[in-house]
This record gives structure tokens, sequence and C-alpha cells, in this order.
């Protein structure tokens, strides 16, 4: 399916530009206007085609667009498609590039997206308010999800987890992606229900960072259990102890059986 050639160098100097360019800023920005054609340099969506299937595989190419929300998910997400499949080759690469209406990183994202190979995309930083009294337009991500499908690429849409003390944004966020999937059609990971489910049975299991805004190691363990499973198609639920990720034992496997329960209510893919 794939006959694009990967280059090293070139993915590495991404990687320096995009890292440095993801700030510590959180997705909760206010007072912009609901217009879908002020930021339309990538042009329209044309198509709505079938999000394509690459769970069960024995490679993994998956590629990251997002903010500091993202900046942990690569090493684990690859560290866990490995405990659940030895003999899986996975390339994961964060290539930041903040929000996904960011002007300044379109062209560098969309040749990145475009130019090597890729089996599944994870798009973070739609903006959204906090409020509910602003609207934010959702052109750019519907953009990003037919670029991907256009290139057989997997589009998967990340709603952030809910800010500490904040128990109905975790919904609200995934609302929001929902209805984005319901026009353009995509995977929805259902992060913010997983974490609300967590924070319900266990609340005193640390998924923050002190700043609360941010996943802690162990928050971002869990965001990431979610992505093996929507990624993969095996239940995290399954996996084995990971002894180089500092997290305990049973909190694994708790954390494993809510991502896999959270799933199988809320599925995050329809393909075909």
């Amino acid at each position: 399916m794939y006959s694009k050639t990967v280059f090293p160098i070139y993915i590495a100097i991404i990687l320096f530009i995009s890292l440095s360019a993801c700030d510590g800023a959180s997705s909760y920005i206010a007072n912009v206007s609901d217009n879908n054609q002020q930021n339309g340099d990538l042009g329209s969506p044309k198509s709505n085609l079938p999000v394509p299937d690459n769970r069960f595989s024995n490679e993994y190419n998956i590629l990251l667009f997002g903010n500091s929300h993202v900046s942990n998910q690569a090493d684990l997400i690859n560290k866990i498609i490995k405990a659940g499949n030895n003999k899986a080759q996975v390339t994961v690469v964060n290539a930041g590039g903040g929000f996904l209406d960011d002007k300044g990183s379109q062209l560098r994202r969309n040749d990145l997206l475009t130019t090597q190979r890729w089996t599944h995309l994870i798009l973070q930083g739609q903006k959204y308010s906090q409020s509910g009294t602003e609207s934010y337009s959702t052109l750019e991500t519907q953009i990003w999800i037919e670029k991907a499908k256009n290139e057989s690429i997997t589009p998967i849409l990340f709603p952030e987890h809910p800010q500490l003390g904040r128990s109905k944004e975790g919904r609200q966020v995934h609302q929001l992606h929902s209805s984005i999937a319901a026009v353009q059609k995509s995977c929805v990971a259902p992060i913010g229900l997983a974490w609300d489910r967590v924070l319900m049975i266990s609340p005193s299991l640390r998924l923050h960072s002190s700043d609360g805004n941010h996943a802690s190691l162990m928050g971002n363990l869990f965001t990431a259990l979610v992505f093996y499973e929507v990624i993969t198609g095996n239940s995290a639920d399954l996996l084995p102890y990971i002894a180089d990720i500092d997290v305990d034992e049973p909190t694994q496997q708790l954390l494993g059986q809510i991502a896999s329960e959270t799933i199988q209510a809320n599925t995050p893919c329809f393909f075909g």
C-alpha cells in the first residue's frame, strides 16, 4: 500500500523544529469568532471517504499533530504496541505544530503527512470554549482528516482529558469531536470519557500533573492505552505488565481494563 521513501535526516529536522514549536499552552482558547473561511489556507474538504482500517498489522507508522498534550505520547504508544506484539515494527513521530488551525505549521505538517508513509494520524488541538459560549471553526480538523484518508491513513481524533475539577469537560470535548466525525468520517478516541471513569472509580489516582491541566506519567500512560486499542484493535485489558514504565502493575492492569471497557461502550471507529 505504501511506496513512499522515508528520509531519516528530513524527519530529524522536522522533529527538531516541531518539538521546539510545541509550547505549554493549553487547548482552551476564548474570544475567537466562528468563521469557517477565515483559516482556509489548506482549502476545503471535497470528499468524505470511509475510514481506512489499518488495525491488524505488524507495521505501525503513527504520526501525531498537536500541542503540549501530545508531547509524551509517542514513546508510550511505541512501548505499549511492542509489549502487545513483539514482532511489530513501530514508528511513532510527534510532529507537534500546535493547534490544528496553526497557519505557521500547515505547510510543514502537510508535507510530512503526504511525503512519508503512515498508517495512523492522531489529531489533537481542535480549539473549543470551556464555557460553551464561543464557537470555533472545525474546518481545519476536517481537512486534516480528509487528507489522511486520501493517503489511506487512519485518522484518530484526540479529545483531550478534562482539567482537574472540571467534571463535565471530558464529555463536552468528546461530543465536539464526535460532531466533527459525523461530518467528516474519523475515529474518535474516547480519552475524556475514559478519564471520567477512572476519576469516578479511583479518584485517588493522580492522572493530572501539578498544573491540573496536563497529564502526569500515569495519565499519559492511560491515554496511550486508549490509543493502543484504537490503533491496533487489540484489547488494552490483555496487555502484559510493562516494567520500564514507572507505574505499578496493579495500576497498569486497572487502567488497561478501564480503557477497554470505555472503548467497548463508545465505539471509536466505524470502518467501511
